[in-house]
């Protein structure tokens, strides 16, 4: 007869008992490689993969709670942060530090972040009720979002981690837990801070002003420098570029740092009290996104140029309308931009992917969309940026594209069957204008710029060559150098041998100051490769020559260690 065995598991989001009935006598294997599990094992130890294979049911609801105690904002614009008193009697905070682990220390028992460790200098008194560690389906769990649940991580803490997490990354749990079940893995929405630029025209900066104010949105009007007094408002200024037309004011609206599904709900709000003011887009405006790339470095942005140049032809394009197409305000990306980031030097503003933006403000820019204020437009195109530059930052390789379709790239970064509602729909979006541009493309042939896509392999061959070329410069630059300065330099032929008569050449010749140049110029009266005539003058003016015989024949190159010309010589 069978047996079974009977096990309390903590569930992740809503840590409650759980009784899980396995049967001993089915062997239970990972879902990914197959390879046998322990009963309880979440994730596997062999592929990583999460596996939550078994019926799980509730037996108590003890649901931690927690309550505010601060709230504080950010100095950096980074929006506000809330610190919480859980109902474990630790605390926790929903800056991104702490729900990504960064920076974090042990507090009396439970993690900490500056936030948190600043409230506790004010309140030193905390008083703990039950910790617990967390659970090892939350450990697997908040890994896969990226978190390492550190040993003073508490059980409370993990769970308003996980829920935050989520919550920040337009996900309900239940749908984490599907997706997570099917396929092993979720791909979520990536919290990097984010920013947009509209250009457009508008019945009324002034009305759009208040509206926004009434709506409880920090907002100025500002000129073409965006220069403001209010801290992190939405900037309504003018630019320069806009076609202006009748009855309307050339506007550009930029936003403050955005984060995640909080940053689009309110990005859609603007939106619509945008479209509710009145505007006209023409060929003249664009729609610019930046994210942020604080922890970047230039091969994580020749990395991601060089996909971006990869998939910009034969698909990006067909995400835009097609007077963006490599105008002259967001060209294409092409070798001499690739081959000037490689070399640490930043191609100029107006290309279709401005790295110039990272020297100034710590983000890249992204200019090739069309101008439109359609959050349906908007919105998947952000968020196709977002998986794309949290792909190249987790690892993804141009090399790793090898399916440039629709398909193989938004599957190349993570908008496939595994991904939350949010992106799926993003997706979807994006497949509509795809195919609209392509058929346009169809139909009209000229609404694509005869523009050939570069190989970023021979970028790679160029580099090599360059190297090479700039090795054999400076090699030459250097012996240059030192011949001007080894020409100029004063020496003796010789050094005096006092065991030799006073009148033997060496001892003649260690008399005789003269110069490199004198020596390069004696060439012409070379016996042979070893013996040249150098022509000098004694203390009583009598001039004669000196046959200077080097063992070894000293190159300008070697000047720089040899010191003076008798060290290599013999006379």
């Amino acid at each position: 007869m069978p047996t079974t065995t009977t096990i309390e598991v903590l569930d992740a989001i809503s840590p409650v008992n759980i009784v899980q009935t396995f049967d001993t006598e089915t062997e239970r294997r990972c879902h990914a490689c197959r390879e046998p599990l322990g009963l309880t094992a979440i994730e596997c130890p062999e592929c990583g993969a999460i596996n939550i294979d078994r019926v799980r049911r509730r037996r108590e609801n003890n649901r931690p709670e927690r309550q505010v105690l601060r709230e504080i904002v950010s100095p950096n614009y980074n929006g506000s942060y809330r610190i919480f008193r859980n109902s474990d009697g630790s605390l926790s905070c929903n800056c991104l530090s702490f729900l990504f682990q960064r920076g974090v220390q042990n507090g009396l028992g439970f993690s900490t972040c500056k936030h948190i460790r600043d409230y506790l200098n004010d309140n030193p008194a905390i008083s703990l009720n039950g910790i617990e560690v967390p659970s090892d389906w939350q450990i697997a769990a908040l890994k896969r979002l990226g978190v390492e649940a550190y040993g003073h991580l508490t059980n409370a803490q993990a769970y308003f981690v996980f829920h935050d997490l989520l919550t920040k990354q337009g996900v309900e749990y239940k749908e984490y837990e599907r997706l997570l079940r099917t396929h092993g893995r979720v791909n979520i929405l990536p919290i990097y801070s984010f920013g947009v630029e509209l250009e457009m025209n508008i019945r009324s900066r002034e009305e759009l002003k208040r509206k926004l104010t009434e709506a409880g949105i920090d907002a100025a009007l500002t000129g073409y420098t965006g220069n403001t007094s209010v801290d992190n408002p939405w900037r309504i200024g003018t630019d320069g570029s806009i076609r202006i037309d009748n009855g309307f004011e050339g506007t550009e609206l930029v936003s403050p740092k955005l984060f995640g599904a909080d940053g689009f709900a309110t990005l859609k709000k603007v939106l619509y009290i945008v479209n509710d003011v009145g505007t006209r887009i023409n060929k003249s405006c664009g729609f610019h996104v930046h994210i942020d790339a604080w922890n970047w470095d230039t091969s994580l942005m020749l990395e991601l140029a060089k996909i971006w140049a990869k998939i910009e032809i034969p698909f990006l394009w067909y995400l835009v309308s097609p007077k963006r197409r490599n105008n002259n305000f967001c060209k294409a990306v092409d070798t001499n931009y690739l081959l000037r980031l490689a070399e640490g030097r930043y191609p100029d503003r107006y290309y279709s992917l401005n790295v110039s933006a990272f020297h100034r403000h710590r983000t890249l820019e992204f200019r090739l969309h069309n101008g439109t204020t359609d959050p349906e437009k908007i919105l998947p195109w952000i968020i196709f940026l977002l998986k794309l530059v949290d792909s190249v930052k987790k690892g993804l390789k141009y090399s790793d594209i090898t399916d440039s379709s629709f398909n193989g790239i938004t599957d190349a970064i993570g908008m496939d069957d595994s991904a939350i509602s949010v992106v799926k729909e993003a997706r979807n979006r994006l497949y509509g204008r795809y195919m609209h541009w392509k058929e346009d493309a169809e139909r009209n042939p000229n609404h694509i710029p005869q523009v050939q896509p570069i190989d970023p392999d021979s970028i790679e061959e160029e580099l090599q060559r360059r190297a090479r070329q700039a090795e054999r410069d400076s090699l030459m630059h250097r012996r240059s150098g030192l011949r001007w300065t080894y020409s100029r330099r004063t020496n003796r032929l010789a050094t005096a041998n006092s065991d030799l008569p006073s009148n033997s050449v060496q001892n003649l010749a260690s008399r005789i100051l003269t110069s490199g140049r004198v020596i390069e110029e004696s060439r012409f009266r070379q016996v042979d490769e070893t013996i040249w005539a150098v022509p000098s003058r004694s203390e009583d003016d009598r001039e004669y020559s000196v046959a200077l015989i080097q063992k070894t024949i000293l190159l300008p190159a070697d000047a720089e260690d040899s010191g003076s010309m008798d060290t290599a010589t013999t006379l």
